[in-house]
């Protein structure tokens, strides 16, 4: 199989929406799989096959350049005695130096071959690297699709069990029971007809569960289940008394199972997203009430404007406050307390005594930061545009790596990171809004922009649109959604100018600092618990309104528990690390990724230039 057929392996995937409208039973979506992970396993070789070829041309190409030096030796060697052999021609013109003239040929012959030789392995060496890297976006895409028939089976699963067990069946059943002494035929013969649907309703249950495909499964957990059977019909076919009081009754029942699919994950240990309707949750505008000035008694009034160096700051008068300046403010006459204040500067704080009107001019100072445990911090950058908020994260210890042992097969072996310093990163990933900062600040044209556009997956497959970039990755965004369609070129030329704007060390997450920050001290899966459940996470499949859409507003969900927002998919991050293969490494999932892929330990490796619509980034700032 050549490498185009190789690669013609991905194109023919199916992902997402298209495989969950499909509708496919368990069996048909377990035959899928199957056949995907066989595919995948074989892929994952061809690749592995694949990047060892190109490693042995590399060497090879190294190797011919050595040969070409010592072939460059031989031919100046080779050209050197012949200019010494023509000059001793002058001298005798019978003097045969063919030989001398063949050795010179011969020597620039085998110069030019192996330099002709270099070029062809190095063109064949970089064909060999782009293949490389298209096998590995698609071995992804391929991931991916597993991911995705994985959570279609787990639906499948359920929809299969919500159908077996809701099924009507019609039971006859026979009862006998004693009468008791004080009690009237008629009460004797409603207890037996009651006894009597308890027991058809009682076994026909057992059968229920006994008859489910997944009935071990389900046993399991019987007892913490609200099934219940519903009794459609009954009717008395037969009853009579016998003996000593003794009622004898036989009905006819159309019983049906009730099971809800809340309870049906409960039943079978999934998560409740895949039993439950997910609606966008309504936005809730909230309005910003101003406070006004503070009430008195006195009658005469004056006029105080405040101004100062900077700008959204906000103005205390005497412990009330009045917004930003520029501020016109009438105020008693008498002595007030002026405080101006602003996130990054030091606070500036008078009392100035109003017998008439006045102008009072503030000048703020840029504070110092020094990091303390869960400290929120920004820095102010140059022409007073705020910078990220970020969030201190301590110094410590944590296993990193695929602790809970079901990971795939990109994730790394559990070792132990010891951070030894506290580090600010950013809380959420850049926005939109954030990158556009620094394009106009820079005139930066993205790699996206310069050629190609950038990729998004369609039908299973990373496909490229020259029209796509971080101004329009294909998806409807605003200025608070996280920037995507940007490569890790793109990420470090953010983080030097920040840097620059700063006065302050910024730079991309190592993976160990990423994950520390994401584990936030947990050592499950996700930093709320094992289960991704729903509307925790912006990822595919994950219940909320974004899920498989689009990019989520950053800030969407709940912070972790050192306070950063979305370290579970929206977006993959781009990461530093030692380069494996030249790649490297995104973390944390994505909207349109399944869940087990938004796992903390996932990583997923890609080419530097690589940019995408579900990619994007965050920043670290050292101390």
């Amino acid at each position: 199989m050549n490498r185009i057929a190789q690669f013609s392996l991905i194109i023919a995937l199916s992902l997402s929406q298209n495989i969950l409208a499909a509708n496919l039973s368990v069996a048909d979506v377990e035959n899928k799989i199957s056949a995907k992970q066989s595919e995948y396993n074989n892929y994952n070789s061809s690749l592995e096959a694949q990047i060892a070829n190109a490693a042995s041309l590399e060497r090879e190409l190294g190797e011919l350049r050595q040969n070409a030096t010592l072939a460059d030796a031989d031919r100046q060697s080779a050209l050197i005695e012949m200019n010494l052999q023509y000059e001793k021609v002058i001298d005798d013109p019978e003097l045969n130096i063919s030989p001398v003239i063949e050795t010179y040929a011969k020597a620039v012959r085998t110069h030019k071959a192996i330099k002709d030789a270099i070029t062809d392995k190095y063109n064949q060496w970089q064909r060999e690297l782009q293949e490389v890297e298209q096998m590995q976006i698609s071995k992804h895409s391929l991931l991916n699709t597993i991911e995705g028939l994985k959570e279609q089976l787990n639906s499948a699963r359920i929809d299969r069990l919500y159908q077996e067990f809701n099924r009507q069946e019609a039971i006859v059943v026979s009862h006998n029971i004693a009468c008791d002494k004080d009690e009237t035929l008629a009460k004797c013969i409603t207890r037996g007809k009651s006894l009597a649907k308890q027991k058809a309703s009682k076994r026909f249950l057992d059968s229920v569960y006994e008859g489910l495909s997944e009935s071990v499964e389900a046993e399991k957990r019987r007892q913490l289940s609200d099934a219940s059977v519903q009794v459609l019909r009954s009717e008395v076919a037969d009853s009579n008394f016998s003996g000593q009081g003794n009622y004898n009754i036989k009905m006819n029942l159309q019983l049906q199972g009730n099971l809800k699919r809340s309870e049906g994950c409960e039943l079978l240990g999934l998560d409740r997203r895949y039993c439950v309707n997910f609606k966008g949750s309504e936005s809730t505008e909230v309005s910003s009430v101003k406070m006004s000035p503070m009430a008195t008694d006195e009658s005469v009034m004056y006029e105080l404007t405040i101004r100062s160096n900077v700008f959204d700051d906000e103005v205390f008068i005497d412990g009330v406050s009045y917004g930003s300046t520029k501020l016109q403010v009438m105020l008693p006459s008498g002595e007030h307390d002026i405080e101006v204040v602003k996130r990054g500067y030091e606070s500036s704080r008078q009392k100035v005594t109003l017998s008439e009107s006045k102008t009072l001019k503030v000048e703020l100072n840029r504070s110092q930061y020094t990091f303390s445990k869960g400290e929120r911090i920004q820095d102010i950058l140059a022409g007073d545009i705020p910078g990220p908020d970020l969030v201190v994260i301590p110094a410590g210890s944590f296993r990193m790596g695929d602790i809970t042992g079901v990971g795939l097969d990109n994730e790394r072996p559990v070792q132990t990171q010891d951070l030894k310093q506290s580090f600010g990163i950013s809380e959420t990933e850049i926005s939109v809004k954030a990158f556009e900062v620094f394009v106009n600040s820079t005139s930066y044209v993205t790699d996206a922009e310069k050629q190609k556009g950038c990729a998004a997956y369609e039908d299973g497959q990373a496909v490229w649109k020259e029209d796509r970039n971080w101004r329009a990755p294909g998806f409807a965004q605003n200025e608070n959604n996280p920037v995507v369609c940007v490569s890790m070129h793109d990420a470090k030329a953010y983080v030097e100018w920040i840097s620059q704007a700063s006065n302050q060390a910024y730079k991309l997450p190592s993976e160990a600092r990423w994950e520390y920050a994401a584990r936030a001290g947990k050592e499950t899966d996700y930093w709320w618990g094992e289960g991704v459940s729903t509307d925790n996470a912006n990822c595919g499949w994950c219940g909320s309104q974004w899920s498989n859409v689009s990019t989520a507003p950053v800030g969407s969900f709940e912070r972790n528990d050192f306070g950063l927002f979305d370290t579970v998919g929206n977006v993959w991050e781009w990461t530093t690390s030692k380069q494996v293969n030249g790649n490297s490494v995104v973390r944390g999932g994505a909207w349109n990724f399944a869940p087990r892929l938004a796992r903390v330990s996932t990583r997923m490796e890609l080419d530097s230039s690589f940019r995408s619509n579900y990619i994007g980034f965050r920043v670290v700032r050292e101390q």
